[in-house]
């Protein structure tokens, strides 16, 4: 699914981020994000996903011009960054279990999905006792449970440890096949080269 950023502009305190900024990613396209703290590569990431609104400028998914709060719209893209929304009082298990629910897919087998990415064994721990690695874990069992087109990726690899990034670049290679478009933020720009086929400088 291709996605279109057109004349996108966003300040924060009269400072902008974002002027007049666009972007065409066509559908099965990996582009990386690349640029210095500050740049604006989560903001966009954000603005894209609906988690942040935009002050001006159009975004559209496939064919659709979506709104910030079109939620329907972005069922077919997922944001896997800092503030994704994981409930701490609930376990693991149950956390999958809303979101499937949420999303309409209430028959995915959750306890499979929680062994592939290596929870299995802390399916019933409450999420507020994950570690950070756990936690990104998590959120890959999301991107599993909802099986987005679109994904936006922010410092993917953040938290998780060896065996964890094996995980990540192994559910890569599936998502790579399978032609999901994919926007990736990373402060690993060597990494980020091999991952994408084009890297856009944000400044």
């Amino acid at each position: 699914m291709n996605l279109q950023v057109t004349d996108l502009s966003k300040s924060f305190y009269r400072s902008p981020v974002f002027k007049s900024f666009s972007l065409q990613v066509e559908s099965g396209e990996k582009i990386g994000l690349s640029g210095p703290n500050g740049s604006g590569k989560t903001t966009l990431l954000k603005m894209i996903s609906g988690i942040m609104s935009v002050d001006s400028g159009e975004i559209k998914i496939g064919e659709n011009n979506v709104s910030p709060d079109d939620t329907a719209a972005r069922k077919n893209l997922y944001y896997l960054g800092h503030s994704v929304g994981l409930y701490p009082g609930l376990t693991g298990q149950e956390n999958l279990a809303f979101i499937s629910g949420l999303y309409g897919n209430p028959e995915t087998n959750i306890s499979a999905v929680l062994t592939k990415v290596g929870l299995d064994f802390n399916q019933n721990k409450l999420v507020k006792f994950y570690s950070q690695g756990m936690l990104q874990r998590l959120k890959l069992a999301t991107v599993l449970i909802l099986d987005p087109d679109i994904l936006l990726l922010d410092e993917p690899l953040a938290g998780l440890d060896t065996e964890g990034i094996q995980l990540f670049e192994s559910l890569f290679n599936e998502w790579k096949t399978g032609g999901k478009t994919m926007l990736i933020v990373s402060h690993d720009r060597h990494w980020l080269s091999s991952k994408t086929d084009r890297i856009i400088e944000l400044n």
